[in-house]
């Protein structure tokens, strides 16, 4: 099955009950992990290679992976750019045949955010290709910041309008109280917010930092309007941890592939449950 634009395997949930799973995989046994999982529970996903994680030289080996086990599974997939912050960054990601690039402006004024995104749009539609790009700023969770700094990093509502107008961005990454990695203190998600900008903006609107948020706040962010929703903490902690407890014991007694096939069976553990709060189950036959 031929990867899908992140436009296009967004659009059948956009105003519906249930949301596409995002996940960043830098290996084989997270990609397979992934893509079993998909095909377990018949639901899309979205591969995600994020700069941070993946060095750039390592991207046309992990790119031909993916796309490898896409085919072995026939599962309906898009493959994107998460969180690029350069120029060249997104260049390569369109070069390599991404089906969608992330061009992460947030932290930057909001003008400049918007001809920065402006520009990734126009290069990317010219191959037409998705481009997300998020207004707001999810950061750490390990972060410490007072009241005021948090409101002051939430998407503002009156300007979501406007980005989407005048960047032509596809798809809209929003920040309503998650943040990366692991909480210092559980949050409580700024619903209302959401609901406003889901009446202002018809693009496909997008989750980062659910790893670590309560399940049921996860469930009413989708059931509000969330259609994308970004998993990688929550992968990789279990992945992490299912290996080094295989790792235990003197090394030269080590069994390395039953130590991988351990950590891959807890991240695909993680994958089939998200998929299933996310309502994705079964959705796979919508692109048929």
């Amino acid at each position: 099955m031929s990867l899908l634009t992140l436009a296009e395997i967004l659009k059948p949930c956009v105003g519906r009950d249930w949301a596409v799973g995002a996940f960043d995989t830098p290996n084989l046994d997270i990609t397979q992990a992934i893509v079993d999982a998909a095909a377990a529970e018949q639901a899309p996903v979205i591969f995600m290679v994020l700069p941070a994680l993946v060095c750039q030289d390592q991207w046309p080996a992990l790119v031909a992976l993916i796309q490898s086990e896409v085919e072995r599974r026939q599962i309906p997939a898009a493959l994107i750019l998460d969180h690029g912050q350069t120029l060249d960054q997104v260049q390569c990601a369109l070069d390599l045949g991404f089906t969608g690039v992330m061009i992460d402006a947030s932290t930057m004024p909001l003008e400049d955010n918007i001809a920065l995104t402006r520009q990734v749009v126009e290069g990317a539609h010219a191959r037409g290709i998705s481009v997300e790009a998020e207004l707001g700023h999810v950061g750490g969770g390990q972060e410490v910041l007072n009241q005021d700094e948090q409101q002051a990093r939430l998407t503002p509502v009156h300007e979501a309008e406007r980005f989407v107008q005048e960047t032509g961005v596809d798809v809209l990454a929003v920040a309503i109280g998650t943040a990366h990695g692991l909480y210092r203190v559980k949050p409580q998600l700024d619903l209302e917010r959401l609901a406003q900008i889901r009446r202002a903006v018809k693009l496909p609107l997008v989750l980062h930092g659910s790893s670590d948020t309560p399940d049921p706040q996860v469930r009413q962010a989708i059931e509000i309007g969330i259609d994308k929703v970004n998993v990688w903490t929550d992968v990789r902690i279990p992945y992490l941890r299912a290996m080094q407890a295989a790792l235990a014991g003197p090394t030269e007694a080590v069994d390395l592939l039953q130590a991988t096939a351990t950590a891959q069976a807890a991240a695909r553990q993680v994958v089939q449950h998200k998929l299933r709060l996310f309502n994705s189950v079964g959705k796979a036959k919508l692109y048929q």
